[in-house]
């Protein structure tokens, strides 16, 4: 059986391993403006396949691609402006 003494040796062992290898709140920051930009551009491309998906679907079932040409105008994915566009937030510097 170990000692109490022995325990708090590697208590202080794995806080200071935690503090040199976690990182700081400034990345972390950073690396969730990442991942939020990433999941609203996949959210983008994933509903324009869906969508490009439905139309080649239609097409091929007969109906002329005409019919709904014009409630697509700006449905690409580089002119979605919506859900995602205020997900991207400046990393703050820390000073008010």
């Amino acid at each position: 059986m170990r000692s109490f003494r022995s325990f708090s040796n590697d208590d202080r062992h794995v806080m200071a391993k935690h503090s040199t290898i976690y990182p700081s709140s400034h990345e972390l920051e950073a690396v969730q403006t990442l991942v939020s930009t990433v999941e609203c551009a996949l959210k983008h491309v994933s509903d324009w396949l869906d969508q490009s998906s439905s139309n080649a679907q239609s097409q091929a079932d007969g109906q002329p691609a005409d019919s709904k040409e014009a409630d697509e105008i700006g449905n690409e994915p580089g002119n979605e402006t919506e859900d995602c566009a205020d997900s991207y937030r400046e990393p703050s510097s820390g000073a008010s």
